[in-house]
């Protein structure tokens, strides 16, 4: 595995889990219908929007995104880690700049 995938893998993550949380701030009136009868909660006046389906898919997407970026950062920072790292990718990087 080479040094920057878990790096990308964190990010793709992250990414993730931004682009669901902000669907899901964009489309509160769904996410109020979804969870009606919980809560108090109750959707506005307006147009109906997305269906239960997608607001449950944003939640999933946003779950996972955050957990899958602690989980790789915790691994990342685990002594195991380096063992994982293909060396002779980190050396002829070396030799390379040198």
């Amino acid at each position: 595995m080479p040094l920057w995938s878990a790096q990308a893998i964190i990010a793709f993550s992250a990414v993730m889990s931004l682009l669901s949380g902000v669907w899901l701030l964009l489309n509160l009136r769904a996410v109020a219908r979804t969870f009606r009868g919980t809560a108090d909660l109750e959707p506005g006046p307006g147009p109906r929007g997305p269906s239960r389906g997608a607001v449950w898919t944003a939640f999933f997407l946003f779950n996972i995104g955050w957990i899958a970026s602690i989980a790789v950062w915790v691994w990342a920072r685990d002594d195991d880690a380096p063992q994982v790292i293909e060396t002779a990718y980190v050396v002829n990087a070396v030799l390379a700049a040198a």
